[in-house]
């Protein structure tokens, strides 16, 4: 009988004994946090201030979004988010055991240009970013409160939502990133917005409303109009819907020219609604003719040509319209 007690006994002691050893022998890790510097790098290195810009004033906003990767993980879950207005010494704190990605842009005169609402004291900005300038890192889980909308082009101007805000804009993305070998991140930002300029020839009544529309319409550019006896042109920058590049490594789209004529006795119509191409960096020139029979007073026609140049003259197209 004491033999058979006392073998339980051994077993139990024998099993401590094995976990002890396992837990010398396999201690675990504690997790290394790492202040990694971040600095820009690319075309944003290009920007020249402009002679109204003040010493010691900057406008440009910078928003940040980092997501994390853990060992195992398929996706990039929202890690930390930030709105700068100063980059000098922009720096994050990154955890070992993860990779991450790092998603910025940067909106210049951002805080004359994004709406804002400010409740004792504190400006909060609206898209494409969300709350205010800290300078400093926010690290958060939430989808929600995080900046989501960084690598799509809407933005809220003027009280409304467009998705090709006339707005100057930079953006980069960088990924797998490891914070272990990582002396600090840099991300090559580029400029992510195409010129147009409108020229009118033949407009003897009425008024112009011109205006972009995105692939959707959802919200296209801001309506810009040409009043008779004003200035026949215009011409303006605005932002991609988004940012994908294309096969040749660029960014180009597509987007609907919308021009509607209103009559002096206030009646309308669509004179020009057509594709036109735009590449990042690159202006296009479209001239719209208003052609009329000599005893007609509404428009018969509309043509528009297009002519490439660096924001190099390129091809010229003639669209007609109506």
């Amino acid at each position: 009988m004491k033999r058979l007690l006392f073998l339980p006994l051994l077993v139990l002691c024998l099993s401590g004994c094995m976990m002890e050893e396992l837990d010398k022998e396999s201690p675990v890790q504690e997790a290394k946090e790492y202040l990694v510097p971040i600095k820009m790098a690319g075309e944003i290195l290009e920007i020249e201030e402009g002679p109204l810009t003040k010493a010691g004033e900057n406008n440009d906003l910078y928003g940040f979004q980092i997501n994390s990767k853990k060992a195992g993980e398929t996706s990039y879950s929202p890690y930390a988010y930030g709105l700068f207005d100063d980059i000098s010494d922009v720096k994050v704190k990154l955890i070992s055991g993860a990779e991450y990605e790092f998603i910025c842009t940067m909106v210049r005169d951002g805080k004359n240009r994004i709406d804002f609402t400010s409740f004792d004291g504190n400006v909060s900005y609206g898209c494409p970013f969300a709350g205010g300038i800290k300078n400093i890192f926010v690290y958060s889980t939430g989808v929600y409160e995080n900046h989501n909308s960084l690598n799509e082009g809407m933005a809220a101007l003027d009280n409304h939502i467009y998705y090709l805000p006339n707005i100057d804009r930079y953006y980069g993305k960088i990924d797998a990133v490891p914070p272990v070998s990582t002396a600090f991140v840099s991300i090559n930002m580029k400029r992510v917005v195409f010129g147009l300029k409108c020229i009118i020839e033949g407009l003897i009544e009425g008024e112009l409303k011109v205006k972009l529309n995105d692939k959707y319409k959802l919200g296209g550019s801001p309506v810009v109009s040409i009043i008779t006896g004003g200035d026949m042109s215009f011409e303006d920058i605005y932002t991609f819907d988004s940012f994908e590049e294309d096969i040749n490594g660029d960014l180009s789209r597509t987007y609907g020219l919308e021009v509607t004529h209103i009559h002096s006795d206030n009646t309308q119509e669509i004179i020009v609604n057509e594709p036109v191409s735009f590449k990042r960096n690159k202006k296009t020139i479209v001239t719209i003719k208003i052609n009329k029979d000599a005893n007609d007073t509404g428009t018969k026609g509309v043509d528009v040509v297009l002519d490439d140049e660096p924001m190099t003259d390129g091809d010229k197209v003639i669209i007609d319209g109506k």
